[in-house]
């Protein structure tokens, strides 16, 4: 039997590919239907082969991932990669729109975690505040009825 997480001489196996990025089947399909791979070459049998290259493609789309960027926005950019539009200044642009989703994102985090820092140490006033609504309604989700007895129950949610 053949080992189907190795390469062939077609290119690597969906199983190969899959392991040698480190994403699942799933995430493979997923990014095959938003673009961001090209269609594999299918073997007569109708398998699925992909180019070497795709390793590092789909770590560089997990990489850019982890750095915020949407789907949207990954292909894109491998879009203007692929056609040499991506110099420079495209370059400093996008860093720059990226920080700045980063930073609103910092900022909502710090949020967060204030309010949780207080319920947390048993201060529910945290939960009165609209902006906090979200993690009330969240937390009443989590507790279930079966939980709804005790400190949460004094809880003004």
């Amino acid at each position: 039997m053949a080992d189907s997480s190795r390469p062939d001489a077609h290119g690597l196996t969906t199983a190969a590919l899959c392991a040698a990025a480190g994403v699942s089947r799933g995430t493979l399909r997923l990014y095959e239907r938003e673009g961001l791979l090209p269609a594999p070459r299918r073997s007569a049998n109708g398998y699925r082969h992909y180019a070497t290259s795709e390793v590092q493609r789909l770590q560089a789309i997990r990489a850019f991932k982890e750095l915020g960027f949407t789907l949207r926005e990954i292909a894109l950019l491998l879009d203007e990669r692929e056609a040499a539009r991506l110099g420079t200044e495209r370059l400093m642009r996008l860093a720059a729109d990226q920080l700045v989703h980063i930073d609103q994102r910092i900022a909502r985090l710090h949020m967060v975690r204030g309010y949780l820092a207080d319920v947390a140490a048993g201060d529910f006033s945290a939960l009165d505040d609209p902006e906090c609504r979200f993690l009330c309604e969240f937390l009443a989700l989590q507790a279930g009825p079966a939980q709804s007895t005790g400190a949460a129950a004094a809880a003004p949610c």
